[in-house]
């Protein structure tokens, strides 16, 4: 098992040239502290995220020296599959073998618009681009043929360095999705804020698709995380932005397992830090990081230590530096993501 960082920060964070210096030094402690990933994810237009995940993916793996880097998510029906493929073979190329993909359908029909994408048929442009990549990855020339995309004779130049290409891992929360990185994916990427029983029901059904499939089944769990010492401070720092943060994922429709809440404004801190968030003693987020690798069979984690709105850049290193070095040494991982 191995734990990650996901980056989550954008414009309503500060200034954007402060935030993206900010996001770097963010990925050089966990490079430090033994952390086995520093990744970014997009909305196309949000003022809460940066656009452009490859781009800031390329300027971590040039700051850090072991950690994975790239995506979880990148929303893959917006990209040109061939440029996608190449962009990827560099990142791997450049970081020595680093690069990481985990790829997703999104679920505002807002990027779509930003990126000119259709929305209708965003499931087979996922499913198509996912099957490029892997074959642009995978095979010296390539051909393919399909509903959205014709290529003949094709080749990325250069390839990636890791043998077998990229991994890709793909996100889904849906019955379709679910089956779609069954068949397709290395593996499945949760979203931030599912419960844990969601997520056992989730996983199940995607390990019957991945073996259907004959493919070896891996699950990356995402968490909005925060150690502390002091829980009052703990509070103070998170609490009120990670609430935030929960319910405007809410509004736009990621959590759809709460069941008798219609609105925001119902949901409680309490109701999160009992079952989604990684929160609490380094002691109590090692037993959290336990229950979801025991009861889901988590076996890799990507932590969200800030969101668009907060905790400050000053406390999250802190909150970084106390996980890296009070949870992450009790915690049996391998030294990068599977």
């Amino acid at each position: 098992m191995s734990v990650g960082v996901l980056f989550t920060q954008g414009q309503v964070t500060g200034e954007p040239r402060t935030v993206l210096s900010e996001i770097l030094e963010q990925a050089e402690a966990a490079d430090r502290l033994g952390f086995s990933a520093a990744l970014t994810t997009e909305h196309k237009d949000s003022d809460e995220y940066f656009g452009a995940p490859l781009h800031l993916a390329f300027a971590i793996a040039a700051r850090t020296q072991r950690v994975r880097v790239g995506t979880a998510i990148a929303i893959a029906p917006l990209y040109a599959p061939v440029v996608l493929a190449q962009d990827a073979a560099i990142l791997d190329q450049l970081s020595g073998g680093r690069a990481w993909l985990g790829l997703g359908a999104g679920y505002m029909p807002v990027d779509y618009t930003a990126a000119g994408v259709p929305w209708d048929d965003r499931a087979q442009r996922f499913d198509e681009t996912v099957r490029i990549v892997r074959a642009a990855h995978t095979q010296e020339r390539f051909s393919f043929d399909d509903q959205l995309h014709h290529f003949a004779d094709q080749a990325v130049l250069p390839r990636p360095l890791q043998d077998g290409g990229v991994p890709l891992h793909l996100a889904a929360w849906t019955p379709g999705g679910l089956r779609r990185a069954g068949r397709l994916g290395d593996g499945w990427i949760t979203n931030a804020l599912m419960s844990l029983d969601t997520m056992k029901a989730m996983a199940a059904d995607y390990r019957t698709a991945a073996q259907a499939a004959g493919r070896r089944p891996h699950v990356t769990a995402i968490r909005f995380c925060w150690p502390y010492t002091s829980r009052e401070e703990a509070l103070e720092l998170f609490g009120d932005t990670a609430l935030a943060m929960a319910r405007t994922l809410f509004d736009y429709g990621a959590i759809t397992d709460l069941p008798g809440v219609t609105s925001a404004d119902q949901i409680t801190l309490e109701e999160f830090v009992r079952d989604r968030f990684v929160f609490g003693t380094p002691a109590e987020c090692v037993e959290t990081i336990g229950r979801f690798r025991d009861e889901a069979g988590v076996e890799d984690f990507l932590m969200i230590f800030r969101y668009p709105t907060g905790p400050d850049h000053r406390s999250v290193l802190q909150a970084m530096e106390l996980f890296g070095t009070e949870v992450l040494p009790a915690l049996d991982r391998p030294a990068v993501p599977a």
